[in-house]
């Protein structure tokens, strides 16, 4: 007898579907998936080809040095006793390069601020604000990103108190006026994620703010879902601005970064000295160059990522396996006054809460069958993702079905609803 061929496994007859499915789809999505057709070939990486010039922007620059020269003793000691390049950056190595000190400087203008830094990622740039102020007690919100909970929660620095992840001035007022009992204002942070992550409740930002403000206590937030070009919050009160500048900024998921916008002279000095302290500041000359340049289009992706998502979240309000769609652009939403007074449009995450009598095997069909949407941590890149949403809260307070959250990439939209489709077909029994 013949001997039969052995069947593919189940990753290449996906990667084969991918294929046919993507010589349908219009030249955007298959600019952005030609290269990912297979992900063990880019080993998972999402932009292995360099999408957004990332070349261009990387042949640049000074290219991570380890040593800066200096022509007489004097300029070095100097220069050692700052901590600062008289050429621009740091002393010593790439903690502050000067590429970083142009993104700094860049971000701080986007922001309103006195200066900004750069660190290694999001959660570094979370970790040097910790570090550089050192609070004894910090106010955090329910949903706060888990990697930054993990963070405080693991080194046992400070003493975490939890306010809602929707709260009111009224409510973390009450907090502060209880902590001020015991911990004073000066080793006090209130910290602030807006909206939360996976399920986009808003607090009063503004009215946080202010009654911190009145405590003498600093206010730190991170603004990743916003970017500068939803919301400024060194404009609404807020001390120091946090952001995974790996999102939007550099749009490609190339960028790994993070910034610290700091609206006064003081705090910004603690931060760029605890870089120094830290080597958190060691960012890839070629990464701060992409991001210099990308930021410049961030509006107009940011603006494509928000249409998309809007028609994506259409697409599953006619589905009937859809309980809710969780987005504060949304009318229905309980924070969407909140959204349009602070933020006035959307960015491309939305999650899907799937009706509760959805068997978990159907759902985990779902999401396998996707072609285009890609199962991955983090987000606002090029690329469609999904993952699931798994909030540390009160479950009475969350929708009773399973949670999916989507990131909307730079595809057709057309496309992506026609994977959703294909894909809906294991949701039927």
């Amino acid at each position: 007898m013949p001997h039969d061929p052995v069947a593919p496994s189940a990753a290449e007859a996906k990667v084969r579907r991918r294929a046919d499915f993507l010589a349908g789809c219009a030249p955007a999505t298959r600019r952005i998936h030609g290269p990912i057709v297979d992900l063990a070939a880019s080993r998972g990486h999402l932009n292995p080809r360099g999408l957004g010039h990332a070349r261009a922007f990387s042949d640049l620059g000074s290219l991570g040095q380890s040593s800066v020269g200096f022509e007489t003793l004097g300029d070095y000691e100097a220069a050692d006793a700052a901590g600062r390049a008289p050429y621009g950056g740091a002393e010593y190595g790439v903690v502050q390069s000067p590429e970083a000190d142009a993104v700094g400087a860049k971000f701080a203008g986007l922001h309103g601020g006195a200066g900004a830094i750069v660190c290694g990622s999001g959660l570094a740039a979370i970790a040097t604000v910790l570090d550089a102020f050192a609070p004894t007690l910090v106010l955090i919100p329910e949903g706060i990103y888990f990697p930054a909970w993990r963070y405080m929660a693991e080194t046992g620095r400070a003493e975490l108190l939890t306010y809602p992840a929707g709260a009111s001035a009224e409510a973390v007022g009450a907090l502060l006026a209880q902590a001020g009992k015991r911990v004073a204002p000066r080793d006090t942070l209130v910290y602030l994620e807006a909206p939360v992550s996976g399920t986009f409740e808003i607090p009063d930002i503004a009215g946080i703010a202010a009654r911190a403000e009145a405590a003498g206590v600093r206010t730190a937030m991170d603004n990743t879902w916003a970017s500068h070009l939803r919301f400024r919050p060194l404009d609404h009160g807020i001390d120091l601005a946090i952001q995974a500048t790996t999102k939007y900024e550099g749009g490609y998921g190339d960028t790994p970064s993070g910034i610290v916008v700091a609206r006064g002279e003081a705090d910004l000095a603690r931060l760029r000295r605890q870089l120094r302290i830290s080597g958190h500041g060691a960012v890839s000359p070629q990464t701060c160059t992409r991001l210099f340049h990308r930021v410049d289009g961030a509006k107009a992706r940011l603006d494509r990522h928000a249409a998309t998502a809007a028609a994506l979240m259409g697409w599953f309000e006619t589905q009937a396996f859809a309980a809710q769609i969780l987005s504060p652009t949304r009318r229905d939403s309980p924070y969407h006054g909140r959204f349009q007074a602070y933020f006035g449009a959307g960015n491309s995450l939305f999650t899907v809460a799937f009706d509760e009598g959805l068997p978990a095997g159907r759902l985990h069909a779902f999401v396998d069958a996707l072609l285009l949407f890609r199962v991955a941590e983090s987000w606002g890149g090029h690329v469609s993702l999904v993952l699931p949403v798994h909030p540390r809260r009160d479950p009475a307070m969350l929708p009773t079905g399973a949670m999916f959250r989507f990131n909307a990439g730079l595809e057709e939209a057309g496309d992506l609803i026609a994977d959703l489709e294909q894909a809906a077909r294991a949701l039927v029994p």
